[in-house]
């Protein structure tokens, strides 16, 4: 179920020390993807990286059934006593933000292997007609597959850890996320896309929509046939 059709979704940048890049994509593929996966209520994942944009070079996805996944003793356990190379990745994420959010709309279905996301403040009111009536519209543009608008839940509580770099200027009341089949086309609809944020009443999208390329996707069901990686 790598589709985004999950009551909720933990949304989560971060940059990483760039000569460490390639251990970050084997430890997240081969260990904490499906370790997370394997903490009750936790559905799917997808791991992106930034082709254009402003916020953080990686964008990892969660569905999940519902945030109390976030708040289980299963998921605790996992963020109080990692791994030792868990614990030695952490040092090498810089500019984390994390996102734990209800589903407000979808529209579409599938995965595109491409992915225009930006975060909003609380101007964004996802529940308007205005907001409904644009999440459809973007299907006018036929390379576009799903659009999603994700509310954040701010009752959720950070992570007990710390990680380096300069602190995030980004809003955090919620995300969007446009799925198509084609880094292009979204790459060309971006301007219009941004404009129609700034008549929405939320300019803080424009300047913050970022281009992500798909890396990796896994579900639950799969997870387990996952070979964990064997390091001295």
């Amino acid at each position: 179920m790598t589709d985004l059709s999950s009551e909720a979704v933990l949304a989560l940048w971060n940059g990483v020390d760039a000569g460490r890049v390639e251990e970050y994509d084997i430890w997240h593929t081969r260990e904490h993807v499906p370790e997370r996966l394997g903490v009750p209520g936790m559905l799917s994942a997808r791991r992106y990286e930034r082709i254009e944009g402003a916020l953080p070079q990686f964008f990892t996805l969660y569905g999940l059934e519902s945030l109390d996944a976030l708040t289980s003793q299963a998921y605790r356990r996992l963020l109080d006593n990692p791994t030792e190379w868990s614990r030695r990745m952490r040092t090498a994420f810089r500019g984390f933000m994390r996102l734990c959010c209800h589903r407000a709309a979808s529209a579409g279905g599938g995965l595109g292997g491409w992915l225009l996301a930006t975060v909003v403040s609380e101007t964004a009111d996802f529940d308007s007609t205005a907001w409904r009536s644009w999440l459809m519209g973007l299907f006018d543009d036929p390379a576009v597959v799903a659009a999603h608008m994700l509310r954040t839940d701010p009752g959720i509580p950070e992570v007990p850890f710390n990680v380096g770099g300069d602190t995030l200027d980004f809003p955090r009341a919620g995300a969007i996320l446009i799925e198509s089949y084609s880094g292009t086309a979204l790459a060309e609809s971006r301007q219009r896309i941004e404009a129609s944020f700034t008549l929405l009443g939320a300019g803080d999208a424009a300047r913050n929509t970022t281009l992500y390329r798909l890396t990796y996707a896994l579900d639950r069901s799969s997870a387990t046939r996952c070979r964990p990686l064997l390091r001295s």
